[in-house]
């Protein structure tokens, strides 16, 4: 049996060029948010280093706690970032050229960013105290909190308003927001029934209105131009009709048919029945 031909692709739907370039947004939006990141995380070092030279007996233990801090949320907030937007760059090309594992990779990206969303959400809150603990097995001293509360270098690195992180936690915020809902566009803009079509086009059987297996039988075969067609009859083939290679050829078709059945051959072949004697015309 041969394979199934597919059926010719129709045009590209204007639902999935719309997702390609909402897509491509989707890229440029995560990679912002990438540099913002990093951005945020230069100018905190910068803050580090202010609140050290005004506070030259600073613990050396905090300074370093905060650097690492700031090192460690520049990296949740700004890897996955980059990882998703490589993602979605390289995927976008081959969904806009018809490729199903491609959609089926940026519904992927799209769950994946919701996971990361909501981890981010949840453990950045934890990460930065965790990373200033003592090590694992040692008990803080007694008076952690108060050197905490009266901590002179921390009162200095978190005094004071800074117009730059009024400009960075909106922009941030809306930047999340904007990720989010393009994702939501992407995701049903390719899983809208035009695009589910295009990206998996149904072969030619099944594109026919109907079972594939059902095909209309002709009731007369040509026996040559210009001369008039023969019936089909059930068991034998029509005339001047050419074998396949290795079909059989049952030397006795009639025996497979039923009496009665349009095309079927006369019964038993013998001498006829005589007429009764009272048939009009008999000759006694």
């Amino acid at each position: 049996m041969s394979p199934p031909v597919a059926a010719p692709r129709p045009p590209r739907p204007v639902t999935v060029t719309i997702a390609f370039w909402l897509q491509l947004a989707l890229v440029l939006v995560l990679l912002g948010l990438a540099a913002l990141t990093v951005a945020e995380a230069v100018h905190f070092d910068g803050q580090i280093d202010r609140a050290a030279r005004l506070v030259p007996d600073a613990d050396p233990d905090e300074v370093a706690g905060e650097r690492q801090g700031n090192v460690a949320m520049t990296l949740v907030l700004g890897v996955p970032a980059v990882l998703l937007a490589v993602w979605l760059a390289a995927t976008a090309g081959r969904v806009r050229r018809g490729a199903n594992v491609a959609r089926i990779l940026v519904f992927v990206a799209s769950g994946a960013q919701l996971l990361v969303c909501f981890a981010q959400c949840c453990s950045g809150g934890f990460l930065v105290p965790l990373l200033t603990m003592p090590e694992m097995g040692d008990e803080p001293p007694p008076d952690w909190d108060e050197e905490w509360e009266t901590s002179t270098f921390y009162d200095t690195l978190y005094s004071g308003t800074d117009p730059w992180d009024d400009v960075f936690f909106p922009a941030a915020g809306l930047g999340v927001l904007t990720v989010l809902a393009l994702s939501a566009a992407v995701v049903l803009l390719l899983a809208l029934p035009p695009a589910n079509r295009w990206f998996v086009p149904r072969t030619a059987n099944e594109a026919l209105p109907g079972p594939a297996w059902v095909m209309p039988v002709p009731t007369y075969a040509p026996t040559g131009y210009g001369y008039p067609t023969a019936p089909l009859v059930p068991g034998f083939l029509p005339p001047n009709q050419p074998l396949p290679p290795g079909y059989l050829i049952c030397p006795d078709p009639a025996a497979h048919l039923t009496a009665g059945a349009p095309g079927t051959p006369p019964g038993p072949t013998g001498p006829p029945a005589a007429p009764p004697e009272d048939a009009p015309g008999h000759l006694r």
